[in-house]
């Protein structure tokens, strides 16, 4: 059976479902972050990575590794979470 995959725009839309999740103090420092969707990573087993290089600070989301709405959620909370510091084991602590 073939998985049907998230359309770019239902990605989109969980990517703004979840952004619009953060309380109000979250979400404002957010402001100078650009959430991005891709199809894939050239790697194709990341499902998303908060990139903080080259002086534009952004969060990239992986439509393909993403299989439904829930996981794109999921992914975007675990990279806002690597934006305000957090390590892979903190992130995984809060089940993200």
């Amino acid at each position: 059976m073939i998985e049907e995959r998230l359309s770019d725009e239902e990605c989109v839309e969980a990517v703004r479902e979840a952004l619009d999740m953060l309380p109000p103090q979250f979400a404002d420092e957010l402001r100078d972050v650009a959430v991005l969707v891709e199809d894939r990573h050239p790697s194709e087993d990341l499902m998303g990575v908060y990139d903080p290089t080259g002086g534009l600070q952004r969060i990239v989301i992986f439509r393909e590794a993403n299989p439904n709405r829930d996981e794109v959620i999921r992914t975007v909370l675990h990279e806002v979470g690597h934006y305000f510091g957090a390590d892979e084991a903190q992130v995984e602590r809060w089940g993200l």
